[in-house]
């Protein structure tokens, strides 16, 4: 058997399951342990830094390996020294104010680590061009555990979610995504390194299996820059498999490739590989190479039609279209000759239907409204949600609608808007009951020290948050809290009572004046 035989037998194009030996390969980026020693080393400048933290390592309860107990090991005496001597900090400004939020020092200062050392090995310049080439039509789609940004690089228009928090409440398409499943530079906290992160993603992993169920089941997989007995890859295929009976199982074996990589060797060796997952064994085909010319050569052969950029665009918009009834900012419900829909407009006509599809905006309802300010998920412009949907909302809504987000960002004049959004300064937006209710305060000044104190009960937070005096509430304390009531559940506001979501559409109203109307 030959490699472009494997690559035939798939009934799709595949995933690419990717580890850090492509980062290696590609942007000479150390591995796990590479990494943790140069930042034990900057605490010391010791050749035997390292091995003393993984000592003291062994001596310890590691739950989930040796390599994350390390790692908050270093992370601890890190943070310190960071803290202690501003001659180890090299992030910019804007990390420095994450770090007065709460991010650890070691995570925004391994995710610039991590930037600078990202120089593309001009060696291996021909594959990383010929996987650019391939990822148009012959990728449906990634899965890594790199932080780093190459594969966003490489595989241009894909959609990027990151971390499992972000997958998990997200509508995939399953195509042309890339799953940054352990985090990303871009987002240091969301970086999965030591045992804490580890232990929360253990926790979450049943949730995440779920999630990438779909794609593992209709999809081939390409396993790439692993170890085949890498931990990190042995405990999400264990939450897939644990999720599947053993005819499943078997129905795996010709959708798991996984690629070794073989220094020196010539042309490429298939051969059958079995794993045990707990007590089920699990047999895929393991192609080992040097050359990964070979492996995207092969690919070429598997194409889809059209380019899954595109294939992602119609399933997404399609898909919003048929469980919504509501056109979206790129699907337009409009006649084909239709002189407004642009080239690049995805149209879909509907019997004799001729209205422009933002019409449909003003089905939007207050809950995404306010739920947008905060997320900014809706894919819509500021000027398409002031025009088409505010004039029912501000109705159906006693006048009461955060603006001042969508009037920063709009490029037409709303006069009725600005109107509306001048009328809603602070006081205006707090009762006249809440402001009597602030000698229940106690001895609470800030919004940081209300939701760390009294997060268990978010219904009482939330209350005594609004009990602030506007020169107590910090816009940034208050924007982190409203971020972790939708992330914890994105449908927050439709799936709580009816006083704490006043509660939470109250304090939106009060940062979106902070933010962008004050």
């Amino acid at each position: 058997m030959t490699i472009e035989d494997v690559i035939n037998n798939f009934n799709t194009t595949p995933f690419l399951f990717i580890g850090s030996g492509m980062s290696r390969r590609y942007l000479n980026l150390p591995d796990w342990k590479g990494l943790l020693k140069h930042f034990a080393e900057s605490i010391s400048n010791d050749e035997f830094a390292y091995d003393s933290y993984e000592n003291r390592a062994k001596t310890m309860e590691c739950k989930l390996g040796i390599m994350p107990k390390v790692a908050e090991l270093i992370q601890q005496d890190f943070d310190r020294k960071w803290f202690a001597d501003e001659q180890i900090r090299t992030i910019d400004k804007g990390l420095v104010e994450e770090i007065h939020k709460g991010l650890s020092p070691f995570k925004a200062e391994l995710a610039e680590y991590i930037k600078r050392q990202s120089i593309v090995n001009m060696d291996y310049h021909d594959e990383i061009d010929k996987l650019a080439e391939i990822s148009e039509k012959n990728i449906a789609g990634v899965i890594t555990t790199n932080y780093d940004s190459f594969l966003e690089s490489c595989f241009k228009g894909f959609t990027k979610y990151v971390g499992q928090s972000q997958l998990i409440f997200s509508a995939i398409q399953g195509i042309a995504e890339i799953y940054k499943i352990h985090g990303s530079v871009e987002s240091p906290g969301s970086i999965v390194i030591n045992e804490e992160d580890y232990v929360g993603f253990e926790r979450k992993s049943t949730y995440l299996a779920a999630k990438l169920m779909t794609i593992f089941m209709e999809y081939p997989i390409i396993f790439m820059g692993y170890s085949i007995s890498d931990s990190n890859i042995q405990s999400i295929i264990k939450a897939i498999v644990n999720c599947l009976d053993a005819d499943q199982v078997n129905l795996l074996e010709d959708r798991f490739v996984f690629i070794e990589y073989k220094p020196g060797m010539v042309g490429a060796e298939i051969t059958p590989y079995t794993i045990m997952i707990e007590n089920k064994p699990l047999t895929m085909k393991k192609v080992t190479l040097d050359n990964f010319m070979l492996l995207y050569n092969a690919l070429e052969s598997k194409k889809a039609k059209l380019p899954v950029v595109i294939l992602r665009r119609f399933k997404k918009e399609l898909y919003e279209y048929t469980i919504t009834n509501t056109p979206t900012a790129s699907l337009r419900v409009a006649s084909i000759d239709d002189e407004r829909i642009k080239d690049d407009d995805l149209v879909l006509a509907i019997g004799k239907a001729s209205a422009f599809g933002l019409k449909g905006l003003s089905g939007l309802d207050a809950n995404e409204w306010y739920r947008n300010i905060i997320l900014d998920d809706l894919e819509f412009s500021a000027d398409e949600l002031l025009e088409y949907a505010f004039p029912k909302l501000i109705r159906q809504n006693s006048g009461k609608l955060p603006l001042n987000k969508y009037l920063a960002e709009a490029t037409k004049d709303f006069s009725e808007c600005r109107e509306t959004a001048k009328k809603q300064d602070f006081d205006s937006i707090i009762s006249k009951t809440i402001k009597n209710n602030r000698k229940y305060l106690g001895e609470y000044q800030s919004v940081k020290q209300i939701w760390e104190q009294e997060k268990a009960s978010t219904s009482k937070a939330l209350r005594l948050i609004a009990y602030l005096e506007e020169k107590q509430m910090d816009v940034y304390e208050l924007e982190d809290v409203l971020r972790e009531i939708f992330e914890e559940d994105v449908n927050a506001l439709q799936n709580v009572g009816t006083n704490e979501r006043s509660d939470i559409r109250r304090l939106i109203r009060i940062y979106d004046y902070l933010k962008w109307g004050k």
